[in-house]
């Protein structure tokens, strides 16, 4: 394939941190690597990107929510429109269907600047009682975009339900999330780094946004619940941070686990990474995660994962092999409780954990699944404009050889 120039837009991208910030930075450093021209647009922010290895450009729209990294307005597409009239992009990539930017920049994409755009799917819709409204607005906002991406087979699910009728004949293709096996690796001396870090006995860790969905909240009670079996002989680590910690925090106190759970605020990278290698459990308890990026990062440490069989994390834990899935928090207790007592299980599930993120979840692979999306939807996408923007170049056209301008 010849170099592309690409553009990969989101609300969600540094100095927030998350999963589809790090998997945008990662896909956009591998495509670089492979000599594509690879350009980030997303919402402003003071990050240092002159240290990145591909362009990015920040605009900021009339809306701003700070809180949930949003920023929308029509001024801020005016600007986008543009940098898109300079740069010439082959294809648009938005990232989340529910990015306001992605999404509002995807359509300017193809149906302004003719430019196929493609969006990936990173979140499930889950339940809530405005649900019809949501759908009503994604079947109308993403009418454009010439084809999506789904990272796990419970994305893919939820955003042909969501779509419906109005998908058409435009492809959902499935490629997970990479994970660069490089970074995320196995410890030179899991007890030396243990002591090192100063922890003891089992270690069990969660790496997550502390929201309500993500249900964090439920830690402290498993946590009492392992400390009556086991005693002190077990710590449990929650790094990330998010509007549930104080609850989080008050839980703790109630259930007199204080000198077992650790809540450490947000990590950088290379400290989660330390803390994983550290660790004998990586513990889910969410019922909806799209993916489970956090995990997978885990098991490229070899850390075994216990987790809810719900959304697309039971599809990159293999039950018994990988991991424990369980289908609901009593069996995620039990399950977690099989692990602690048994350390011959994890090391086994330790040494299949690393295999087979490198054989199935490896960037390499991965990378080349993306560009073949980005060619397939180039050679298909219906490269016609809106129909009021083409009647706007129309009038425009009209009013120019009426000699209007040249009064």
């Amino acid at each position: 394939m010849e170099s592309l120039k690409i553009a990969l837009v989101s609300d969600w991208f540094f100095p927030s941190v998350g999963g589809i910030e790090y998997h945008i930075h990662d896909l956009a450093t591998q495509l670089t690597y492979l000599g594509h021209d690879v350009h980030v647009i997303t919402r402003s922010g003071t990050y240092p990107d002159e240290n990145l290895p591909y362009e990015v450009h920040r605009f900021k729209g009339r809306i701003t929510m700070d809180g949930s990294h949003v920023s929308i307005g029509t001024d801020m597409l005016k600007k986008v429109n543009e940098l898109y009239k300079q740069e010439h992009f082959d294809i648009t990539h938005g990232h989340s269907i529910y990015s306001p930017m992605a999404v509002g920049v995807a359509n300017l994409s193809a149906g302004i600047r003719c430019v196929p755009s493609i969006v990936t799917g990173h979140s499930l819709l889950g339940d809530s009682i405005l649900n019809p409204v949501y759908i009503m607005l994604l079947r109308f906002s993403l009418r454009k975009v010439s084809s999506f991406i789904a990272v796990s087979n419970a994305v893919e699910k939820d955003m042909r339900s969501i779509l419906g009728k109005s998908l058409r004949n435009r492809e959902i293709y499935l490629i997970p999330n990479g994970i660069d096996t490089d970074f995320w690796k196995l410890p030179e001396d899991k007890e030396e780094l243990k002591e090192a870090i100063g922890l003891r006995g089992v270690v069990i860790t969660t790496t997550s946004r502390l929201t309500k969905r993500k249900r964090i909240h439920v830690i402290p009670k498993i946590a009492k619940r392992i400390k009556e079996e086991y005693g002190g002989d077990v710590t449990f680590m929650i790094i990330g941070d998010g509007p549930e910690r104080s609850h989080i925090e008050r839980l703790v106190r109630e259930y007199g686990v204080g000198d077992i759970v650790k809540l450490l605020g947000r990590q950088p990278r290379e400290k989660v990474r330390e803390y994983l290698q550290a660790s004998d459990v990586y513990l889910s308890p969410t019922v909806y995660e799209a993916f489970g990026i956090a995990a997978l990062e885990a098991l490229a440490c070899g850390v075994p994962v216990v987790a809810n069989n719900h959304g697309g994390i039971s599809e990159i834990v293999e039950h018994g092999r990988t991991g424990l899935v369980s289908h609901n928090d009593h069996e995620l207790v039990q399950n977690l409780m099989s692990l602690i007592a048994n350390e011959e299980r994890r090391q086994e599930m330790s040494k299949n954990a690393r295999k087979s993120v490198k054989n199935r979840f490896n960037w390499e692979t991965l990378v080349l699944q993306v560009l073949n999306a980005y060619e397939r939807t180039m050679e298909q996408a219906d490269e016609e404009p809106f129909a009021l923007y083409k009647l706007h170049q129309m009038l425009k056209r009209e009013i120019a050889n009426a000699g209007v301008f040249n009064l």
